[in-house]
């Protein structure tokens, strides 16, 4: 039988692996490299800092990233945690709903008491 397993892996989740980390990276946003550290990435958006100031790049607009891997793959004595060990989805921040259009409608359970 075989055994079969998949990884999927995001923009996000290698961001936030340079984050911790401390490699440079670079993301190429509308046809431009940006790079840079990155000092803060959420599920919407990163921070590059490349020295002489920071960018701010939504996530859903980065096309590539290219690292060193020797930046990325070196000692973990200086890797920055996030609380635990294991390593999670990176978590979304607050999402805004619109107001639904005419004819939508929107069934929500009622809470269990």
């Amino acid at each position: 039988m075989t055994k079969i397993s998949s990884t999927m892996l995001s923009v996000g989740t290698l961001l936030r692996r340079a984050e911790d980390t401390g490699a440079e990276v670079s993301v190429l946003v509308a046809d431009s490299w940006l790079q840079g550290r990155v000092i803060g990435c959420d599920g919407l958006g990163a921070v590059l800092d490349d020295g002489d100031g920071q960018a701010l790049v939504r996530l859903d607009a980065v096309t590539a990233v290219r690292f060193n891997r020797t930046q990325m793959d070196g000692d973990d004595a200086d890797v920055r945690s996030h609380g635990g060990t294991e390593r999670g989805p990176i978590e979304a921040g607050p999402v805004t709903v619109p107001h639904p259009s005419r004819g939508e409608q929107y069934f929500v359970t009622p809470a269990l008491r």
